[in-house]
């Protein structure tokens, strides 16, 4: 009796599954590929390497870009933004989840982050990758059927102490069930925007606030403010390419992708044929625009609040042409175990009015009557006992 064959997505779901709880070190994970081609960009945290990856999204807070202004605070040394450990380690390739099924195509779609401690200039990492950790299927208006694929990570700096981790997931989905429901075919045409429109982009980007020196105590904030907002756009291809090569290893001459190719052949389709099936124009890394929304957070709190916990839920690509503005309102306010702690619902809004991201932050700020900012508690997500030993 001839077995029937499966459909690529349970294929997929079917091998990958028989991954989950798979353990990769760094330096297992960093010996991937052919020697120049991996998910990872830095191994350390340099001034040049935040410079560029600051460049990258437009950012000009000069906790990230001046070492002499990084001397007088805190820290007494330059920092990096926390979404800096992107270029360290960030969503991995498809070949970490599972073999590589062919008809198949994916895309990140949202985390769940925790930092624990400040990144300085000179610290040096490791990481430990669970991946997958958990597989959901789900039906969908985008492919019929999804399937979430989530992976974990923790950072450790100097070989010993844990700084961050997260959670984060990435979508998988039939190409020819995309290309049948063309989900968002309608939108085959850039925004035009008058000069008018242009010139009161520009001038909301201009007003952005960067807090700095000046500290925002957890007492002069209140439920209900709301943050200065971060605006980027209209996105073009020179925005795309500043955040991949400050964010992303994705950028390599053509003959090194020739000799990738040849010994990963489904590499080539993994980021650029889904986005080409899935809209009509060039659609960004769901990373860069998730970028601006720790800048909202990190002018807002100053440099003497701390980025503790940070999550989103990406509902749409960001394409060429689109400008948007990422909002947030305090919506909650309390202590925690001695740390003074602001919930941020953050959102993406799209010159449509649509959403793209959504999800929300929690910040610690130093309290007038308390004191500085107490750090939180590191734990790992990723165990040092492989599952089932």
């Amino acid at each position: 009796m001839a077995v029937e064959k499966l459909s690529p997505i349970d294929e997929l779901y079917t091998e990958w599954n028989k991954n989950i709880g798979h353990i990769i070190t760094s330096e297992e994970h960093r010996a991937k590929g052919p020697g120049f081609a991996n998910s990872v960009l830095n191994f350390d945290c340099t001034r040049d390497a935040i410079r560029i990856f600051v460049d990258g999204k437009g950012d000009l807070n000069p906790l990230y870009r001046d070492p002499e202004y990084g001397k007088k605070t805190k820290y007494k040394c330059m920092v990096a933004p926390p979404d800096y450990l992107y270029t360290i380690c960030y969503a991995q390739r498809p070949y970490d989840h599972g073999p590589m099924i062919p008809g198949i195509a994916g895309f990140y779609s949202g985390c769940e982050r925790e930092f624990f401690r400040p990144v300085c200039v000179g610290d040096n990492f490791t990481y430990r990758i669970m991946c997958p950790s958990e597989n959901i299927m789900k039906k969908s208006q985008f492919a019929e059927r999804i399937v979430q694929s989530f992976e974990k990570v923790d950072y450790y700096r100097q070989g010993g102490e844990l700084v961050a981790g997260y959670s984060s997931y990435e979508t998988w989905a039939d190409e020819a069930k995309i290309k049948e429901r063309n989900k968002y075919g309608h939108l085959d045409k850039e925004p035009v925007y008058s000069k008018k429109e242009l010139e009161e982009i520009y001038a909301e980007q201009d007003r952005e606030e960067i807090r700095g020196a000046n500290p925002r105590f957890w007492e002069d904030v209140n439920v209900g403010d709301e943050l200065c907002p971060v605006v980027r756009g209209p996105l073009s291809v020179t925005d795309a390419r500043a955040w991949h090569a400050g964010g992303h290893a994705h950028l390599l001459a053509d003959r090194l992708n020739r000799i990738l190719w040849a010994e990963q052949p489904m590499e080539q389709d993994f980021d650029n044929n889904v986005i080409g099936m899935a809209h009509p124009r060039e659609a960004v890394a769901g990373q860069h625009p998730e970028a601006w929304r720790f800048t909202l957070l990190t002018n807002w709190m100053g440099d003497d609040g701390f980025l503790w916990k940070f999550n989103t839920q990406i509902r749409r690509f960001v394409m060429l042409g689109d400008t948007t503005r990422v909002k947030g309102k305090v919506i909650k306010k309390y202590c925690d175990k001695g740390k003074y702690c602001v919930d941020i619902d953050v959102q993406n809004v799209l010159q449509t009015g649509e959403l793209s991201i959504i999800g929300g932050a929690t910040v610690i700020l130093p309290s007038q009557e308390f004191g500085p900012v107490v750090y939180p508690e590191p734990r790992n997500r990723v165990p040092y006992a492989k599952i089932g030993q």
